[in-house]
């Protein structure tokens, strides 16, 4: 058994009790209180291990509501295109890059962020890289990917290729949306063993910044979109004791083909043990808000015939969503824009028993009033990512306008109208640091401090609002409330150690707390030396 002294542990139990002291059994809390009593107890026992918090915050252990953790990984072996700030950039590194798998893969470019000319890179600059290997550059958002005219030539996309859900310019070489698949099929397979290291290298990384728990949307992060072999992967790893982050899994599978399929296979809401276990059924509605790809009641601003992009009919969603539900599975449906949460609410309407199943709208960034208010009536749960922020802020005005800017990311009028609201990343779409989103939550400020007073300041929340909705009510978007999200007696001994008191200092020194060591099941599997 392990026994932890000596530090100030916010239980987040239903008084937000502070204790000293935490004792662990066989991966679970058995005990908590003041050191004295917790040591009093277990006097007796000469097996005990102490670690001295040394007077060190404590926190449950946090829990990543949406991520994308497989392609976390698979996007570090692409190069890395974050920082570019112009087109001439994104060539120059393609050309001192050596092709993985065939082709010269690219995530991370973001045209809002180029210094010069501020566009979409086409398929005559990547021409400048190769006109003899395939090249492929997704933006940020992976929503929006360029290729050359290899890559073109490759995946067979001529004048006449067309895309339902998805846009392809040919002269430009611009895919978007479902029309991404047209791509990405005729990359090359990655074998189970590759598979494997990405999870085990993506979970290193992400114990340094205290995540205990993901729910992940895997299935459809490589070319061949084997969800069989991402199921191996994970048990394989869980069998060989490696693997040590828990993972439900958010299953993309945009059809009820793939949907049958995934039953006969056995695997529904649930299945699975604390380690892996099987979550909703994933659909993807719409776009990304910075490719203007999200669906949108009214036009982007000053693009009176842009609304964004819908992956469905409204007859085609309800019919997959009551087929998904009818199946016993949770559903979470990708929706940015407004027009996208609206379908994504009318489909949930008309199911039978809501919401037994805690169905949820993944991302929800553009709404009004009249949306949340449905929410609210239909108890949907809503995953946000708060380190969107860092960039959204400023461009929401320029996508929606002013007036539709003001009701959207409205996280503080979500939570008083009693919505269940869990926090993630999005990651590798984002930042996965979760201490960099509770700034953004608490302060609703970039990584500069800007604006100075906040971007709708009246949407501010608490910390302690912050660390629960990456906590408990992410545990409870799982059905897993009564096992992690909180540290009480029985519950897992999952948790985070803090370098200062993220609770008592001044908010504008959020963004300096340092993970000092993350445990899972009563093991220190991170120290920051």
């Amino acid at each position: 058994m392990q026994i932890f002294k000596n530090g100030k542990i916010h239980s987040f139990n239903s008084e937000n009790t502070i204790y000293e002291a935490i004792a662990i059994e066989n991966e679970r809390i058995i005990s908590i209180g003041s050191t004295e009593d917790v040591f009093e107890r277990f006097k007796e026992r000469e097996d005990k291990e102490i670690i001295d918090l040394k007077g060190k915050t404590v926190i449950p252990g946090f829990n990543d509501s949406h991520v994308h953790f497989m392609n976390y990984g698979y996007t570090g072996k692409k190069i890395r295109l974050n920082e570019c700030k112009s087109i001439e950039e994104l060539i120059a590194l393609g050309k001192k890059t050596l092709p993985y798998g065939g082709w010269i893969l690219g995530r991370g470019w973001n045209q809002d962020l180029f210094s010069g000319e501020k566009r979409i890179p086409e398929k005559s600059d990547l021409d400048k890289i190769s006109k003899d290997i395939p090249v492929c550059y997704t933006r940020a958002c992976g929503h929006v990917a360029v290729i050359n005219s290899k890559a073109m030539e490759l995946c067979g996309i001529t004048p006449e290729t067309e895309c339902f859900g998805g846009d392809i310019d040919y002269n430009k070489g611009i895919f978007t949306e479902n029309a991404l698949y047209l791509v990405y099929s005729h990359i090359s397979k990655l074998s189970l063993e590759e598979m494997k290291n990405i999870i085990l290298e993506t979970q290193e990384k992400f114990l340094t910044m205290g995540i205990t728990s993901v729910q992940t949307d895997d299935f459809e992060s490589f070319p061949d979109k084997d969800f069989k072999k991402v199921i191996q992967a994970y048990e394989e790893l869980e069998k060989e004791k490696k693997l040590k982050i828990r993972v439900y899994e958010q299953g993309l599978m945009p059809t009820k083909d793939r949907i049958k399929e995934l039953a006969e296979y056995k695997y529904f809401t649930g299945t699975g043990d604390e380690k892996f276990k099987m979550g909703p059924i994933k659909l993807l509605l719409d776009g990304s808000l910075g490719g203007k790809t999200a669906l949108l009641q009214l036009p982007y601003e000053g693009e009176e015939n842009n609304k964004g992009i819908v992956t469905y009919t409204q007859e085609e969603f309800d019919e997959i969503v009551k087929y998904a539900d009818s199946m016993g599975y949770q559903i979470a449906v990708h929706a940015i824009g407004d027009g996208a949460v609206k379908m994504a609410l009318d489909s949930f309407e008309k199911l039978p028993d809501l919401n037994r199943k805690r169905h949820g709208i993944v991302h929800c960034q553009i709404t009004t009033m009249e949306l949340i208010d449905r929410i609210k009536k239909l108890d949907i749960l809503v995953y946000i990512q708060p380190i969107f922020l860092d960039y959204d802020l400023h461009i929401v005005e320029d996508r929606v306008g002013y007036k539709r800017s003001l009701e959207s990311y409205i996280w503080k009028t979500m939570l008083n109208r009693g919505i269940k609201l869990c926090f993630g990343s999005d990651a590798p779409v984002d930042n996965a640091d979760v201490i960099k989103a509770i700034h953004c939550a608490v302060n609703r400020q970039d990584m500069n401090f800007y604006p100075k007073d906040g971007w709708l300041p009246n949407e501010r929340i608490s910390v302690e609002e912050a660390v629960r909705c990456y906590t408990l009510n992410s545990a409870y978007a799982s059905f897993e409330e009564n096992q992690k999200g909180s540290l009480e007696i029985g519950k897992l001994a999952d948790f985070v150690v803090l370098d200062r008191d993220i609770f008592t200092i001044d908010k504008s020194q959020i963004l300096s707390t340092k993970i000092d060591s993350t445990v899972i099941s009563g093991e220190i599997l991170y120290i920051n030396i």
